[in-house]
């Protein structure tokens, strides 16, 4: 799980990863670029990134998002 908050505009180069991605825009936009199409993601909305896709984006500067990844539970020692 990952609290983000983009001070100014930036790129995140296209990337791929091994599982799976969703986050939720909590203030700004940020630009998802899936296949050549831009997704503007805006405050209150989400977006879903299954393992295996090719993705990239532009966030706006201010954009604040929630992001988690991996769809898996920490593993903890048990006393």
């Amino acid at each position: 799980m990952a609290f983000w908050t983009c001070r100014e505009a930036a790129v995140s180069a296209p990337h791929v990863h091994d599982y799976d991605e969703y986050f939720m825009v909590v203030e700004g936009c940020y630009t998802l670029i899936i296949d050549g199409r831009r997704i503007p993601v805006k405050a209150g909305e989400e977006y879903f990134i299954p393992k295996g896709l090719w993705h990239g984006g532009e966030p706006l500067a201010g954009t604040r998002t929630i992001q988690a990844f991996g769809g898996r539970r920490s593993e903890r020692a048990h006393e």
